[in-house]
């Protein structure tokens, strides 16, 4: 069951507001800390690619592929995402967020 946009945006700042970012600008596109989280997520979907996707068990089993296939896609997406912003270049604050929502 995938949960609701309402519930993955409640779950995405109650995790912002623990993190405590006190300097967003750090972690913005076009800032370094962007491009970590770009890096990150190139990483994981070529892991997912070379060591997951390859593995013997999830060859096997169609469900399994079908999950990590799905899981790739996903990452990939992201990657992309954050690349697409991050090449822009620094953003002003975002649109829809709350005042005092990045505290790092």
């Amino acid at each position: 069951m995938t949960p609701s946009l309402t519930k993955i945006e409640e779950e995405r700042l109650a995790a912002l507001h623990e993190a405590d970012i006190s300097a967003p600008e750090k972690f913005r596109p076009g800032s370094y800390g962007c491009h970590e989280a770009l890096h990150v997520a190139s990483m994981l979907t070529e892991i997912t690619s070379t060591q997951l996707l390859a593995h013997p068990t999830i060859l096997l089993d169609s469900d399994f592929y079908r999950r990590a296939n799905d899981i790739h896609a996903a990452l990939f997406d992201l990657y992309q995402a954050i690349g697409e912003k991050h090449l822009a270049g620094p953003a002003e604050e975002p649109a829809g967020s709350q005042q005092g929502d990045t505290h790092r």
